[in-house]
């Protein structure tokens, strides 16, 4: 895209941001203007990101560029809705126990992945839906708040952290999500705390008609010792046109274990770019499980910092890419301190003329001696004009670690095929057996049978010849 074009697009969010900062939340609050007004600054200078830039080489951002996204936001007004309790702009939920029904019917991209009993908050079009929200069940020290009503209830909790763990300045996207927030959620375990069910976040795009660009912040906390697992799904219309462009900080303290997991199935004209980026005490694990399915084009930014001795992650991930779609994932690991132990296991499936892409790097600095570090990724080609681009990257400083890391790209066995036909299997049915053969591992390591079933189940519906293999297997 032209300098010009560049220029027009930074010029129209550098308006927007004007006309919005007065009513953004925490606009009383100097510390935030002055993040928000650097941020937006930041973005100026920067402007959206090209294929020239390295780490979007394989993801061209135009289409979202020349959109002209609807900035203005949901307003201050609450979303109505059947069985609002009076949550209105964001109170504390205690929950009302609605199970509710996702606005659209059946034209969403997918259904709660709860079963309608876990702690649950839910977002619609930027705004927070009390009558579909659920928090009745939450385990005793762990809180969840829309983020505009945490920002006003705990000013001072996010002036340590809010953009400290994801810098604004490190993406053009991370720039205006931090200029723009306005909605979203925050998650806080109290130190000890042991929550046995995930708390799910919900946010449901694209009901409201017109083309809107939201910008959901996600914070995640964990006290000392404590034991939390998170659920964001994304969902949307499948007609919809929107950009959901996310940022989750997530910190985790000493000892204390974060299991995260990120289901996207975004309306099939929506764009999704995600930031996630995990900061790790003393003795801490975080767990990733990241499936994306929707969207036209998905990005997922994944970093991780053991900067303490004893820490430790494990990422994984599953991305499909069906017709025309692009789905990104980059992950970023930095073994800063000795001890640390990190694992990464993605695989991809593309069909059509489906793109995607992997980046892992691990980077071992000097001082990690004794890291132990292990990615690997596979892939799955579907259809002659699939593509998918890998790029695994080892960088090791230190001369004391076991690494390794290896790259695979393949198509369905044929003889495996053949087998299943002679059996009386019709082909559609055949292949979408082996295409879920592949995926099933990736579902099979998610911690929580709860969590298993469910998505295991949404994976099967993206699948090419799931519908068929679903009668099957019921």
């Amino acid at each position: 895209m032209s300098d010009a074009a560049a220029s027009t697009a930074a010029i129209r969010y550098a308006d927007a941001f004007t006309r919005r900062e007065p009513t953004l939340p925490g606009h009383d609050l100097a510390w935030l203007r002055d993040v928000r007004r650097a941020a937006a600054d930041a973005f100026s200078r920067s402007g959206f990101p090209t294929p020239r830039h390295e780490h979007w080489k394989y993801t061209n951002v135009a289409p979202i560029e020349k959109r002209a996204f609807d900035l203005d936001g949901a307003g201050a007004a609450p979303r109505p809705t059947s069985g609002d309790n009076g949550a209105g702009g964001g109170r504390l939920l205690e929950g009302n126990g609605a199970s509710g029904t996702l606005p659209g019917g059946n034209g969403t991209s997918g259904a709660f992945l709860d079963g309608g009993g876990a702690p649950r908050l839910v977002i619609v079009d930027g705004r927070l839906d009390s009558g579909l929200s659920n928090l009745k069940a939450l385990p005793p020290g762990v809180t969840v708040e829309d983020f505009p009503r945490a920002l006003e209830r705990d000013a001072a909790f996010f002036e340590s952290l809010l953009a400290r763990i994801v810098r604004p300045e490190k993406t053009a996207f991370a720039a205006l999500n931090t200029a723009f927030m306005d909605t979203g959620a925050v998650v806080r375990a109290a130190p000890g705390a042991v929550a046995d069910v995930p708390v799910h976040l919900v946010f449901v795009s694209g009901s409201e008609g017109r083309e809107r660009a939201y910008s959901p912040r996600i914070v995640i906390a964990a006290g000392a010792g404590a034991r939390i697992a998170v659920v964001e799904h994304f969902l949307g219309l499948d007609g919809a046109v929107y950009l959901d462009n996310v940022v989750t900080e997530i910190d985790v303290a000493e000892d204390a274990a974060v299991e995260h997991y990120k289901v996207q199935q975004a309306g099939a004209a929506a764009y999704h770019v995600a930031a996630l980026e995990a900061r790790l005490a003393r003795g801490a694990a975080f767990h990733s499980w990241a499936v994306s399915l929707g969207a036209r084009l998905s990005r997922h930014d994944i970093d991780v910092t053991l900067d303490h001795e004893h820490a430790r992650c494990s990422l994984d991930g599953l991305y499909i890419a069906n017709g025309r779609q692009h789905a990104d994932f980059h992950t970023n690991v930095e073994h800063v301190a000795p001890h640390c132990a990190s694992h990464e296991y993605y695989k991809g499936i593309a069909g059509g003329r489906g793109r995607g892409v992997f980046n892992g790097r691990v980077h071992v600095h000097p001082h990690a001696q004794k890291t132990e570090a292990h990615q690997t990724n596979r892939n799955l080609l579907l259809s002659r004009n699939a593509e998918i681009d890998t790029k695994p990257q080892l960088e090791i400083h230190a001369n004391d670690v076991k690494c390794s890391h290896g790259a695979t790209i393949g198509q369905l066995d044929e003889q495996m095929l053949f087998y299943l036909r002679s059996r009386g299997i019709a082909e559609s049915a055949a292949r979408g057996m082996l295409t879920y053969g592949f995926a099933r591992d990736v579902v099979e390591r998610i911690a929580r049978p709860g969590l298993r079933g469910p998505i295991g189940a949404a994976v099967l519906g993206h699948l090419p010849g799931g519908g068929d293999l679903r009668e099957i297997l019921q």
